[in-house]
């Protein structure tokens, strides 16, 4: 059996490569194919810096906070009160009890604010993003034992081995009693370094002192944290649901004007591409539009001789699909490159903003969704054009024919 060939792809093959054109429309041509390859470059490029921001934001910011906190409005709960509705929700991670109270900190030469954190000694995942060698071990000691931030170390002028007070007011009913304060003193067993804002003010002591130092009822607690799979997705109203009217604190209290700010930048840098891309298609539909004005006497030989409509179309579909594919695939090739070598948007990026190591990281799925959209547009951009060329009948160009 002879094997098929069809008649609109080498039809548009032969107009898309005829080494005979003007140079005009091999520059056209040129020009689209480099436009769309930019346009390309650019979107994979600033998708892939801003999935390294968010993967940043995410890892070195949201690993060191509790993305959702549970707890009454005076701050104090018992542990008997845990909403168990919540397990239900397939996003959650890790959840665990904490006691956790502001303090004034005071050293020989300094004094600040701090947070004080209660740390359960049996449970060594709420502290395992802190990279502290034998944290739960230190703070098991009957002695009063803190492990504090570096920048709140700086900024009080101590060391590991130095004191430190905490001053407290008493956590009672009373007006009378709340004008009281008490000192305790601790020694800092260790110092940990997250690069985050957390280590300018917390500070890790026993989950046992804290309920002592903040007067804790037994079997109280501040409240229990939570940490998502996801943080980014987080659904506060599905959690408020199912807490039982208690109070719920997300990350997005603190953190949420930063987190909007990289949104706002990734879409802005989106559009600023896309006008790009559509700059590049519409060389694209000059370039279809003139192959069709051009070819209106052969469009007439291939209608008279049977070419079907569709046919015609899916010739033209093809030009601008091949002009596509072809600057997409230059352009992810490029932005793949740039991206690996990542030495040249490295030094790019420090021209913009000094001193910034941000990772950038590269999604399958987004370049397939990239290159996806941009065919999709520029065979749709061209359709419009084909068909006023299809709907010509042979009649009517003879009929205009001088």
């Amino acid at each position: 059996m002879p094997m098929y060939h069809p008649i609109f792809l080498f039809v548009s093959l032969r107009y898309l490569w005829n080494f005979q054109a003007l140079k005009f429309k091999k520059i056209v041509i040129f020009l689209s194919i480099i436009g769309i390859s930019i346009s390309t470059c650019l979107m994979i490029v600033i998708n892939s810096i801003m999935n390294g921001f968010q993967h940043h934001f995410e890892k070195n910011i949201l690993s060191f906070i509790p993305h959702v906190i549970i707890t009454n409005q005076k701050n104090n709960i018992s542990e008997s009160k845990f909403p168990k509705e919540i397990l239900k929700i397939r996003n959650i991670k890790k959840i665990s009890s904490f006691i956790r109270e502001e303090a004034i900190v005071k050293s020989l030469k300094e004094i600040t604010i701090g947070e004080v954190i209660g740390i359960d000694t049996s449970n060594y995942t709420d502290v395992s993003d802190y990279n502290i060698k034998n944290i739960l071990f230190k703070l098991r000691s009957e002695k009063n034992y803190a492990i504090i931030g570096k920048a709140l170390s700086k900024q009080l002028h101590v060391n590991i081995g130095d004191k430190i007070n905490l001053v407290v007011p008493y956590n009672m009913t009373s007006n009378f009693l709340r004008q009281f304060s008490r000192k305790f003193h601790f020694e800092i067993k260790d110092i940990f370094v997250t690069h985050n804002d957390v280590d300018y003010y917390q500070i890790f002591i026993n989950k046992k002192k804290a309920t002592k130092l903040f007067h804790y009822k037994k079997n109280y607690i501040t409240g229990w944290r939570l940490w998502l799979k996801n943080p980014l997705s987080l659904n506060v109203q599905e959690i408020k649901k199912l807490s039982n009217h208690l109070r719920v604190i997300d990350w997005r209290e603190k953190k949420g004007e930063l987190f909007l700010v990289i949104q706002i930048e990734k879409y802005i840098m989106l559009f600023l591409c896309i006008l790009i891309f559509l700059v590049s298609s519409l060389n694209i539909i000059i370039t279809v539009t003139t192959y069709c004005i051009e070819k209106q006497k052969t469009i007439l030989i291939l209608k008279s001789q049977g070419l079907s409509s569709w046919k015609t179309i899916l010739i033209f579909v093809t030009i601008g699909f091949l002009i596509s594919l072809i600057g997409n695939f230059l352009g992810t090739m490029t932005s793949i490159i740039l991206i690996k070598q990542k030495f040249f948007l490295k030094y790019c990026m420090n021209i913009l903003f000094s001193d910034i190591n941000v990772p950038i990281i590269i999604q399958p799925l987004d370049v397939l969704f990239i290159n996806s959209i941009s065919i999709l547009l520029t065979i749709s951009s061209i359709l419009y054009v084909v068909l006023k060329t299809v709907q010509s009948t042979p009649n009517n160009i003879l009929l205009h024919e001088q």
